[in-house]
C-alpha cells in the first residue's frame, strides 16, 4: 500500500468529529426507512461515511463500519421496512380501487400525481404510480380542466359543494372520446385526502377474450371489432385501424349480431359489457405466490402490446421464465435485460425486431418475476447458464446473438464457458466489463457509489440499502426514481418523459417491482456477483473466441470516460464505441443503432 493509501488511516485516528458523523448515519437510517422518499440524504452522508474507507484494508474498513453502529441496527430498521411496504399496499387508495376490476381507475394527491393506479389504467391510459397527471394523454385544454376540477375538489372550492363531477375529454393518440368521473375522498385517520378518477376505458383481460370468442363461436376478427365498440370506437375508426373496408366492418357487425343474437348495437355492447362482468379476473399480475397456472403478462403501456410470458420446469421443479417476440423463425438472439429486469423494447423497437427477422428471447432470472427463487447455496451464474441452456434447446436454437445489459456481463460469460459454440457474438449496451480500481466507483455517480460501492466495500449493508432503494421506488414512482438516481444524466431523465420510451422500461421493470411484488433480495444477489465475486477469468477466457462490441454512453453515471480508457487497456480485445447524448439506458435510447450493430456482427447488410 502506498503512502497515498495509508493516508485515510491517519484521517481517522481522532473519533471525535467521524464518530459523530457516523452516528448520524444511523438517526438518517431510521429515517429513510420511515420515509423513503428521505433517501437522497442518507446518500450524501454515506458519501461522507463509508467512501473515504474504500481503499483501506477490509479489516479496518470493517472497524470503522462497527464503530458507525449500523449493524446493531440492520434488523430493526429492515422491519420497518416491510412494515412500510405492507402499509403502502393497503392503502385507502389502494381499497378505493378495489370495485373498479375492468375500468382504468387511479387517484390523485394535492400535488396532481398519481398514487396509485389499477392495471387497466395502465394498459388504457400508461399511467403509473408516481407520474403526473399531465402525463394523461388527454387534449390540452381537457387535461386543463380536469386538473382545475381536481383542484377544485380537493380544495373544497367546487360549485355547489358535490363531490363528484364528470369531465368529457379526448384521448390525443385516437381521438376517441372518455369519460372521467372524478370524486373526492376525504382521508381516512392520517392520511391525506385525495381524488378517485374512473373512467369510460376498458380492459379486457385475455380470459375475457376467450370467452366471449368461445361463448359465441367468434372470429379473432369479430372478438376485435366486438371489443373496439365497447370502447366507444366508429365503424369509420375500426376500419382504418383495422386496415379493412368499412363495408368489411359492417358486414362484421351484421355476423356479431347474428351470432349474438342481439338486435342492434346498443344490444351487442350490452351483451358484450354483460359477459365481461362475469368473465375470471386477471391473472397475469407477476406474483410469488403464484402457483404457476395463472397465466402471467407483461402488461405493455399506451403503444406497447401485452406479452404472454412463456416458461419451462426445471428438473429441480423451478419455474423459469423468458419472453419470446419478433420473428418466431427468424435470426435468434438472448436479450440479457439487466439486474433492473428491462426485459420489453419500445413498442416501435418491437416492430422493428420483428420486420428484419429477429426472434428475441428474453429470460427472466430467477427470483425475478415468476421465475422461482433459488435456494440457499445455488450458483445462481451455472442455474442461469444452464436455465437459458434449456430455453435455447426447447426452442431448437443453436446458437444466436447476446444482447447484454448494464450489468449482465457475468452471465454471458458463464454460458460460454458452459457452451462457447452456442453464442454467436456479444453486444453490450453501456455493459460493465469487470472493474479493478476504487477510483472506477469513487468516479460514479452519488447513487451508483451508493448502491454499487456498497456492494463492493461494504457488503453487509447492501440488503438494507437495497430494500430502501425499493422503497423509494415504490413511494415515489419508477419515473422519478429514475429522475433523481440518474439525475447526472440529461439523457436518462429525458428518456422518462417520452412515454413510448418509458412505457417499456416501467413495464419489463414489473418482473423486479411491481404492485404486491418485489425482488430486493434477487437483485442484491445480483449485483454482488458483478461488484463482489472474481469473474475477469471467466471474462477473459472469451478473448480472441467471441466478437465482444460494448456500447457506453457518454452520459453512464456508472461507467466515466476515464473508466472506458481504462477498460480499453485491459480489455483491448474488447471493441469499446462511446455513445454520445446516451446514458445506462443507451438500449431504450439508442435501440435503432443497437439493431444495425447487431446486423453488422451478423455480417449481414446494414439497411
Amino acid at each position: 500500500m502506498t503512502q497515498a493509501e495509508r493516508q485515510p488511516d491517519a484521517a481517522h485516528t481522532d473519533d471525535g468529529a467521524d464518530t459523530d458523523v457516523e452516528a448520524s448515519v444511523v438517526d438518517q437510517s431510521y429515517d429513510a426507512a420511515l420515509e423513503p422518499r428521505r433517501l437522497t440524504d442518507l446518500v450524501t452522508l454515506w458519501d461522507k461515511v463509508f467512501v473515504p474507507n474504500w481503499r483501506l484494508s477490509a479489516q479496518t474498513r470493517r472497524a470503522h463500519l462497527d464503530r458507525s453502529g449500523m449493524l446493531r441496527h440492520l434488523g430493526r430498521l429492515e422491519k420497518i421496512l416491510k412494515l412500510g411496504a405492507q402499509a403502502s399496499r393497503s392503502s385507502a387508495q389502494d381499497r378505493a380501487l378495489d370495485r373498479f376490476h375492468r375500468a382504468a381507475a387511479f387517484t390523485l394527491d394535492a400535488k396532481l400525481r398519481i398514487t396509485v393506479a389499477n392495471s387497466a389504467a395502465g394498459r388504457m391510459l400508461g399511467l403509473r404510480r408516481g407520474q403526473a397527471l399531465r402525463d394523461l394523454r388527454i387534449g390540452e385544454d381537457d387535461l386543463a380542466r380536469l386538473s382545475m376540477t381536481v383542484q377544485a375538489l380537493l380544495s373544497g372550492e367546487a360549485p355547489g359543494g358535490q363531490p363528484t363531477r364528470i369531465v368529457r375529454a379526448r384521448r390525443v393518440t385516437d381521438d376517441r372520446p372518455i369519460l372521467f368521473l372524478v370524486h373526492y375522498v376525504p382521508g381516512a385517520e392520517d392520511e391525506p385526502d385525495f381524488v378517485l378518477v374512473a373512467t369510460t376505458d376498458i380492459h379486457w383481460t385475455p380470459q375475457a377474450r376467450t370467452l366471449l370468442r368461445d361463448a359465441f363461436h367468434l372470429t379473432e376478427a369479430e372478438a376485435e371489432v366486438m371489443i373496439a365498440l365497447t370502447r366507444h370506437h366508429s365503424l369509420k375508426n375500426i376500419a382504418a385501424a383495422r386496415g379493412r373496408s368499412l363495408a368489411t366492418v359492417r358486414s362484421q357487425v351484421k355476423s356479431l349480431q347474428a351470432k349474438t343474437e342481439a338486435r342492434g348495437q346498443s344490444e351487442l355492447l350490452r351483451i358484450a359489457l354483460s359477459l365481461m362482468d362475469i368473465a375470471p379476473g386477471d391473472t397475469d399480475r407477476i406474483s410469488p405466490r403464484s402457483d404457476g397456472t395463472g397465466l402471467r403478462v407483461s402488461r405493455g403501456g399506451a403503444e406497447l402490446s401485452p406479452l404472454p410470458f412463456r416458461q419451462i420446469t426445471r428438473p429441480d421443479g423451478r419455474r423459469f421464465d423468458y419472453l419470446d417476440f419478433g420473428d418466431p423463425e427468424g435470426r435468434p438472439v438472448i436479450f440479457l435485460s439487466s439486474s433492473f429486469g428491462t426485459c420489453r423494447w419500445p413498442a416501435t423497437a418491437e416492430f422493428a425486431a420483428e420486420q428484419s427477422g429477429l426472434r428475441i428471447i428474453a429470460p427472466i432470472r430467477s427470483g425475478y418475476g415468476g421465475s422461482s427463487p433459488l435456494a440457499p447455496g445455488d450458483d445462481r451464474l451455472d442455474c442461469f447458464a444452464q436455465d437459458v441452456l434449456a430455453v435455447m434447446d426447447k426452442l431448437v436454437i443453436g446458437a444466436a446473438q447476446v444482447i447484454v445489459l448494464d450489468e449482465d456481463m457475468p452471465y454471458v460469460a458463464r454460458l460460454f464457458r458452459h457452451a462457447p459454440d452456442r453464442i454467436h457474438s456479444i453486444l453490450g449496451s453501456s455493459a460493465f466489463l469487470p472493474l479493478t480500481r476504487p477510483e472506477q466507483y469513487e468516479r460514479m455517480g452519488r447513487w451508483h457509489r451508493f448502491i454499487l460501492g456498497t456492494a463492493r466495500y461494504v457488503p453487509a449493508l447492501l440488503p438494507f440499502v437495497v430494500r430502501l432503494g425499493f422503497a423509494m421506488a415504490r413511494q415515489i414512482g419508477k419515473a422519478e426514481f429514475v429522475r433523481q438516481v440518474y439525475a447526472g444524466s440529461p439523457a436518462d431523465v429525458a428518456m422518462t418523459r417520452v412515454p413510448r420510451l418509458f412505457e417499456s422500461v416501467e413495464s419489463g421493470s414489473d418482473v423486479i417491482l411491481s404492485e404486491g411484488f418485489e425482488a430486493a433480495r434477487a437483485y442484491a444477489q445480483e449485483i454482488s456477483i458483478v461488484h463482489r465475486s472474481d469473474w475477469r477469468s471467466e471474462f477473459e477466457a472469451m478473448r480472441d473466441r467471441v466478437q465482444i462490441v460494448d456500447l457506453i454512453g457518454t452520459e453512464d453515471q456508472g461507467i466515466t470516460a476515464e473508466t472506458i480508457a481504462e477498460y480499453r487497456a485491459d480489455y483491448p480485445w474488447v471493441t469499446i464505441i462511446p455513445v454520445e447524448g446516451a446514458g445506462s439506458f443507451l438500449f431504450f435510447q439508442k435501440w435503432d443503432m443497437v439493431l444495425q450493430h447487431l446486423k453488422r456482427m451478423a455480417h449481414l447488410p446494414a439497411s
